[in-house]
């Protein structure tokens, strides 16, 4: 892991995908911890202490959004997955419904 990692994390992320290349654990969140497992595989995501943010943060995790049906109350939903989960799927910008785990 290095700043040259989280850069290419940080510029796949801006471009809304997943870059491919890219060390899986240089793309890190806010921990939260209602939402603590991956919404692909339903595995805990790692957490460590960032000393420079000085916050719990996921590592090998990353916000999508996820494309809900015309009778969800909401259009979308942002969700966590695992990096290396998303790549499983061919690395999409969002998902849909019948991608991730139905929680309730």
């Amino acid at each position: 892991e290095g700043p040259e990692g989280a850069s290419e994390a940080d510029a796949a992320a801006a471009a809304g995908g997943v870059d491919d290349t890219a060390d899986p654990n240089s793309f890190t969140v806010l921990a939260d911890e209602s939402r603590d497992r991956c919404l692909i595989c339903g595995i805990n995501f790692g957490m460590f202490f960032d000393q420079d943010e000085g916050e719990w943060m996921y590592k090998n995790c990353k916000e999508v959004v996820v494309e809900n049906d015309e009778t969800a109350i909401e259009a979308t939903e942002d969700v966590f997955v695992h990096v290396t989960c998303l790549r499983g799927l061919g690395s999409p910008a969002f998902l849909t419904m019948d991608q991730v785990l139905q929680v309730n």
